[in-house]
């Protein structure tokens, strides 16, 4: 688990202005930094390391193969690298370290670009291959670990974060595409990024660059598209096949993800997700090490007891934190870290938890991507329900009679949103789950010389299930470019590896080619089956039907107060540039007077200590 940035130029590298930009992901790799300079002094690989597997020196980065004249930079864990070390044994590759990053590097050499598809964990490595005068690089399935990347005319950059590219290139320029999609949906997604021309390499890809033509291409490797588009062979099998299957599984995922040369911990949040993990790894492991958030004077976000409960009856060292009395002023520091605003209210307690763990272990296990697989968040329940109701009337006929409903209804009347929804074509049906600003709000938001189109979406993976259209549209989307972001930079400022059992790729094959969608959302129920499990392995008295995560109490805080007001002073400084003040002044109103908009206001909040830090 590490922190990587590679420069490829046409001229000389300044290696002092590049070994400082390196410094800026220290935190990711506080154990160890290296460099490589190529004679020619215009390819510099830089790398921060975490030592977790092999912790001896000779499995630091930059990695050097002098036979096949490759070099690797590798950030993340390859849960399968013993089977492959074992396989590439017999094709007579020796190893000189027992260390994951090895392993990839001589998996490169027999399996060339084909490689990605060999490895089981979370990963995003870049390899320069000197003879064939290329760079590759790749990036893990679901999306645990970032590959940022920038080209102008004179350099390429990767880097794990993108504070080194913005300190290093001539690029300072915000993308009003992305500003765009931050106000509407929170994050800013697919390969984009908040800064013009920096991309994201998506999660499932692999790429590469050659040196003498600088020409680019990529590829998808993971590709469930085809296959999720596809109904599930109607199969009967018993509920206890799908439970039984899903135990072996996650037990399988949780006990290669213990292995490590260093302290594991568990996160703990009290729900369904993360009480699983640690009722299995405490199978695996004597005396887990338990981590969880309270928030004593906030009860609707305290899952203090259930966490409690869980701890009791696997007997773990159980450690909490109190989160109740937060400063505002943690928004700069989020902000640093994250390199990109996104609205997920949830990094607070999540930063807070890890910096705590830190004490104790450098990597924990959590339960997340078990939403997304199987069907976790309210908003499934809504699209079945309408999915069902749709079938009463053909599309034509239930179109022209929402919209004369429509035409007469007044416009803001309660349950709009649904009926429009059930007059759309599946097809076209827009499953973000979050909605921060319409496109409306956001003209009034945004002012006048920063307006936009209304974005167009993007097409869609649709199968005849919703159920199965929505969940994996969540898990390319939300979880890839919120989720996991959120976990990479809130663990990674704290120099911890988080790692999660609940995306190991044949589980993520099982939950959305095998598992039937009624064994995920039914009626008022939804992620049944993990629930199903957990009625089997944990206590009597756990509560099933609680949805709780790492949440924070954004509308309590925001409605009076230190950070009613540390809002109320950015939205009216000078140095606001982009939000019309009296709108945002107007939302300040509508929240001391009781309405709920702490996710608005925590993304106005989080832009502009953002534009603070990085445009202004």
């Amino acid at each position: 688990m590490c922190g990587f940035y590679c420069i490829i130029s046409q001229d000389k590298i300044d290696l002092e202005a590049s070994k400082e930009s390196l410094d800026l992901i220290l935190h990711r790799g506080p154990d160890s930094q290296k460099y490589y300079l190529n004679n020619d002094q215009n390819i510099f690989f830089g790398f921060n390391r975490l030592s977790i597997l092999d912790l001896s020196n000779q499995a630091d980065q930059p990695m050097l193969d002098r036979e096949s004249q490759r070099l690797i930079v590798f950030n993340g864990e390859i849960y399968n690298h013993s089977k492959i070390r074992d396989f590439l044994k017999t094709k007579k590759y020796i190893f000189k370290t027992g260390s994951d990053t090895e392993v990839i590097l001589k998996a490169y050499d027999y399996w060339k670009e084909a490689t990605p598809e060999k490895l089981e964990g979370m990963f995003s490595f870049v390899i320069y291959d000197e003879r064939e005068d290329n760079i590759f690089f790749a990036r893990d399935r679901a999306g645990e670990k970032p590959l940022f990347f920038f080209s102008d005319k004179e350099k390429f950059y990767l880097s794990s974060e993108i504070k080194p590219i913005h300190h290093d290139s001539s690029n300072k320029d915000i993308s009003l595409e992305a500003l765009n999609h931050y106000f509407e949906i929170g994050y800013t997604p697919k390969s984009k990024s908040m800064l013009i021309g920096v991309q994201k390499l998506r999660p499932g890809h692999k790429a590469k660059l050659d040196l003498s033509s600088l020409k680019l291409s990529i590829e998808k490797y993971w590709d469930l598209d085809t296959k999720i588009s596809k109904p599930i062979k109607k199969i009967k099998k018993k509920d206890d096949y799908y439970i039984d299957k899903l135990e072996i599984l996650l037990g399988n995922a949780v006990e290669k993800q213990l292995v490590a040369d260093v302290p594991v911990g568990m996160l703990l949040s009290g729900g369904v997700d993360s009480s699983l993990i640690v009722a299995i790894a405490s199978k695996y492991m004597n005396k887990l090490n338990t981590f969880t958030v309270v928030f004593p004077h906030q009860k609707k976000y305290d899952e203090s007891e259930h966490a409690r409960l869980i701890a009791k009856h696997f007997n773990t060292n159980h450690v909490e934190l109190n989160a109740d009395d937060v400063e505002p002023e943690i928004l700069y520091k989020l902000v640093k870290h994250y390199d990109e605003p996104m609205v997920d209210s949830s990094m607070i307690p999540t930063s807070l938890l890890c910096m705590e763990i830190n004490k104790y272990c450098k990597v924990a296990l959590g339960g997340d991507g078990a939403d997304e697989l199987f069907g976790g968040y309210s908003h499934y329940n809504r699209y079945n329900d309408i999915s069902k109701l749709q079938k009463i009337l053909p599309y034509p006929m239930r179109s022209s009679l929402v919209n004369l409903i429509l035409n007469l209804m007044p416009e803001n009347f309660k349950g709009r949103k649904t009926l429009e929804l059930f007059g759309k074509d599946i097809k076209n049906l827009d499953f973000n789950s979050a909605n921060l600003f319409d496109h409306k709000t956001r003209r009034k938001l945004l002012r006048k010389d920063f307006q936009f189109e209304e974005i167009n979406p993007e097409k869609k993976v649709i199968s005849t299930d919703v159920i199965r259209s929505i969940t994996y549209e969540d898990y390319n989307n939300y979880l890839s470019e919120d989720i996991l972001v959120k976990v990479d930079r809130a663990s990674m400022a704290a120099s911890l590896e988080i790692r999660s059992p609940f995306l190991d790729s044949e589980i993520t094959k099982f939950a959305f080619l095998e598992v039937p969608s009624h064994l995920k959302v039914h009626k008022n129920q939804r992620k049944i089956l993990p629930k199903m499990l957990a009625k089997k392995i944990l206590p009597e008295k756990f509560d099933f039907m609680r949805k709780q995560g790492f949440g924070f109490p954004v509308n309590e805080l925001f409605r009076s107060g230190k950070w009613h007001d540390f809002l109320l002073n950015r939205v009216n400084s000078e140095n606001n540039h982009f939000l019309d003040k009296a709108y945002c002044n107007h939302l300040l109103e509508q929240q001391a007077l009781g309405k709920n908009l702490g996710e608005q206001l925590f993304a106005i909040a989080l832009f502009l200590v953002w534009c603070e830090i990085y445009v202004n």
